[in-house]
């Protein structure tokens, strides 16, 4: 009997020397999961649930012009993006036409002849990736100009009322007395501090105000074509000249080195000055009136000679086309031969 007692004890003291039971000193630690990482996305995508999304794409619609518009209208802008998203329009053109209204009401407005690029641009969210800026141009035309002509002519008389008993068959051939179309000439001042120069309202043009002080817009002074550009000379250069026929304003008396003294000077405010194109400067006459003829606002006129143009002949590359204001003829002349200018430039 003492035996089995014995066994028992010592089996009692072995299970609680062992730890057994649910003894009072239990120190076991508790273990937390271990955080999830923060993934790294690429500009395609945005972070979400932490998870990486792709942005969705967006494309731009419904940017249109009319293949050619007349200067100083106005075109509203009506694209879309397919996330519906507001865009924004640039003008890539900014010498011809530029951006008006507020976001959302935008309108480009064409106010010099020539071409008007727009672009459209949506630069995209946090969910949505930047749409392909998409462009579209349109050619700005001039307003068609009455020359101020009332009467026709035949191959006989001139100042002849323009009808069938006087024109017989040359009746309906588009003489400007017959047509009598299009906007009469208007013209605005634009001053800078001492300069003066002249908008033409009708086709957005700037013209150079003659002066009568011996300085450098002297309507006195005279110059040989000259253009060294063989991109734009008609195949030949014209002559440099001397100093003789400009008073002591430059050194060579030719129209390229007047132009570049008059945009050195930032004449008017500008320094795009250039020669007008042949048909800009015969635009220019008036032919309503006459020694000038041209609009009064033009002072200082000389009509004792001709201007320059800065078209070089089809027929014969060593003359350029020339315009005087005394009754308004049109020529070429040799490249050599010394005549007037009066600048021009796109309006802004």
């Amino acid at each position: 009997m003492e035996k089995y007692k014995l066994s028992i004890l010592c089996g009692a003291m072995l299970l609680t020397a062992c730890g057994g039971g649910n003894g009072g000193n239990n120190n076991s630690t508790e273990v937390k999961p271990e955080p999830v990482p923060t993934p790294t996305c690429t500009s395609t995508q945005y972070l979400e649930g932490n998870i990486c999304k792709d942005k969705v794409a967006q494309t731009i619609t419904g940017l249109t012009l009319p293949n050619s518009i007349n200067v100083d209208q106005t075109v509203s802008l009506s694209a879309q993006s397919s996330a519906g998203l507001a865009l924004t329009y640039t003008s890539k053109t900014v010498d011809n036409c530029r951006i008006t209204g507020d976001l959302g009401q935008q309108k480009v407005e064409m106010f010099s002849v020539g071409v008007c690029t727009i672009e459209a641009n949506q630069a995209g969210n946090g969910k949505t990736l930047a749409a392909l800026p998409v462009s579209a141009s349109s050619t700005i035309l001039p307003v068609l100009t009455t020359t101020g002509i009332t009467l026709c002519g035949t191959n006989d008389k001139n100042n002849l009322v323009c009808n069938a008993s006087n024109l017989g068959e040359l009746l309906g051939l588009g003489q400007d007395g017959e047509v009598q179309a299009g906007k009469k000439m208007t013209y605005s001042l634009i001053k800078h501090n001492n300069d003066e120069c002249i908008k033409d309202q009708i086709t957005g043009l700037v013209w150079e105000q003659k002066t009568a002080d011996a300085k450098l817009r002297d309507s006195n002074w005279r110059y040989s074509w000259f253009n060294a550009n063989t991109q734009t000379n008609g195949g030949n250069a014209g002559s440099q000249a001397s100093s003789t026929t400009c008073g002591s304003t430059l050194t060579s008396c030719n129209t390229t080195a007047y132009i570049e003294a008059l945009n050195k000077a930032n004449y008017c405010g500008y320094n795009d000055w250039r020669l007008p194109t042949r048909s800009e400067l015969i635009n220019l006459t008036d032919y309503s009136s006459t020694q000038p003829s041209l609009n009064p606002i033009f002072t200082n006129t000389t009509v004792v000679d001709r201007y320059w143009s800065s078209t070089t002949s089809a027929k014969q590359s060593t003359q350029a086309w020339m315009s005087d204001f005394k009754d308004g003829a049109a020529s070429p002349a040799f490249k050599d031969y010394m005549g007037h200018i009066r600048a021009v430039r796109a309006s802004q």
